[in-house]
């Protein structure tokens, strides 16, 4: 993950036109980011499963019993 920060010209005659962009690696805020996207995704395929309870011909498809699909759906987006 990078951040892009825009430099303040050094000198008198440069414009603001002529500043220069630098990345600055975190690991920290690459972390947080990743943790948060996770939680994003984990929560989307939640809302998925509830979906899929309702409908028990697709539950055969994948295999899965509709108490295995609630209690999964039933975990908070940051459980695994």
């Amino acid at each position: 993950m990078s951040v892009q920060i825009l430099q303040a010209p050094t000198s008198a005659g440069r414009s603001a036109e002529d500043a220069v962009l630098t990345e600055i690696r975190t690991p920290a805020l690459s972390g947080c980011l990743s943790t948060v996207a996770a939680w994003i995704v984990r929560s989307g395929e939640r809302r998925a499963l509830r979906e899929l309870a309702e409908d028990g011909r697709q539950l055969n498809d994948v295999g899965l019993t509709r108490e295995q699909v609630l209690r999964e759906a039933a975990k908070p987006f940051w459980r695994r």
